[in-house]
């Protein structure tokens, strides 16, 4: 099997991971258009995306026990075009076929953001491997970029022009059907080893454990970023566009070269991304002028871009070859769901420790990931151990 075209499919699955945030750009569109709905109702089309997406991509790892990743992410393509096909064509009639529309965008989130990665493990060993991870990792912020402006645009035609950016699952699927082989590869399903023996060990969950909480942390960024920018009169919305551009724009340059990042970093590349994205986190505190918010997204985005992949790359060889997607599903499950939950443990916690306004959650993260960083380089040290490693042959 020629790895090239597996790339191929790779990357253009990559490039609309993040194609929900599209939606972004026109909540307040919508809000207008449906006059009289509640505020809560509206967001739920942003939200609901990564909520479904934390569903699918746990479960789409054991499924791909069972059933070929190419089916699964069929699947997943056929979903997402129908949510947008849905939102479009019918959206303006009712906030609940915009709701029901953001459901099946879920599924292809979730099922994409796993069966990507998980194809990577399947193809591709060693240095190839980490290097195709942040090659992906830089497609997702690449495509994101490239999705966002153009559904700006066309929205600035009507609303609901923006969902016309759904089209790009056709060729994707396309390209999915000439490139991706119908079955999986052997290992997926002949076990060299007893199905007993084949068992998730403590590198993956603790992988899952720094990415639960990277996910928690590292939200707040964009969840709050716009208010900081607003708020201390460093600019407008279009501001925080180009600052989340900026981000984007860091993740991809680190994605093309993660696999540099990866020699020169090895094992303690996640830690050190922690400390980067922590000390951005903390810089949005005592930010004086709008060049410093700057700053802080490029560390946002070169953490982004590390963190994915590095985490990724070792909860999947951490594991046997049958279990790598179930592994990866774990770990992308777990950031998904601590971004969705962080504003329900952050604001709160703010709001004793602090005074509950922007600075005291920024510093929160700040302190939090710097803490994680710790944490994850004492953790890995240790399970890399040769005791823990024979430890975990036993488990397995």
């Amino acid at each position: 099997m020629k790895t090239s075209s597996i790339k191929l499919s790779i990357l253009s699955l990559s490039a609309l991971c993040m194609i929900s945030m599209t939606a972004s750009a026109v909540l307040a569109d919508i809000q207008a258009y449906f006059t009289g709905i509640d505020s809560s109702l509206v967001q739920m089309i942003l939200t609901i995306p990564p909520l479904l997406g934390v569903v699918f991509a746990f479960a789409s790892g054991p499924l791909s026990m069972k059933i070929p990743k190419r089916k699964i992410i069929i699947f997943g393509l056929l979903s997402g075009f129908s949510g947008g096909a849905i939102a479009f064509v019918f959206g303006s009639i009712s906030i609940y076929i915009l709701l029901f529309s953001s459901l099946l965008i879920g599924i292809a989130q979730g099922i994409n953001s796993t069966m990507t990665m998980a194809l990577i493990a399947d193809y591709f060993k060693g240095d190839e491997s980490s290097a195709m991870m942040g090659l992906q990792s830089a497609f997702v912020n690449g495509g994101g970029m490239v999705l966002a402006f153009l559904a700006g645009m066309l929205a600035s035609i009507q609303w609901n022009y923006s969902y016309l950016v759904y089209l790009f699952f056709i060729p994707a699927l396309f390209i999915t059907l000439k490139t991706l082989p119908k079955e999986d590869p052997v290992h997926e399903h002949h076990f060299e080893q007893s199905t007993a023996a084949a068992k998730l060990n403590a590198t993956v969950f603790f992988t899952a454990f720094v990415f639960f909480f990277y996910g928690v942390f590292q939200f707040v960024f964009q969840a709050n970023i716009s208010s900081v920018v607003i708020e201390n009169g460093f600019g407008n919305a279009s501001t925080t566009g180009l600052i989340n551009t900026v981000y984007s724009g860091a993740g991809m340059l680190t994605g093309i070269l993660f696999g540099h990042i990866q020699r020169i970093f090895k094992k303690q590349t996640l830690p050190f991304a922690l400390i980067i994205v922590g000390i951005g986190m903390g810089l949005v505190v005592f930010a004086g002028n709008l060049s410093i918010l700057f700053i802080a997204a490029v560390c946002g985005g070169f953490a982004l871009a590390s963190i994915m992949p590095s985490g990724t790359f070792i909860a999947a060889n951490a594991v046997v070859p049958q279990l790598s997607a179930t592994a990866i599903a774990i770990v992308t499950a777990s950031v998904n769901l601590g971004m969705f939950l962080s504003p329900i443990i952050l604001n709160p916690l703010s709001a004793l420790l602090g005074s509950g306004d922007l600075k005291s959650k920024y510093l929160i993260s700040a302190v939090g990931l710097l803490v994680l960083s710790v944490i994850a380089f004492i953790g890995y040290n240790y399970l890399n151990r040769p005791q823990a490693s024979s430890v975990q042959n036993q488990q397995m």
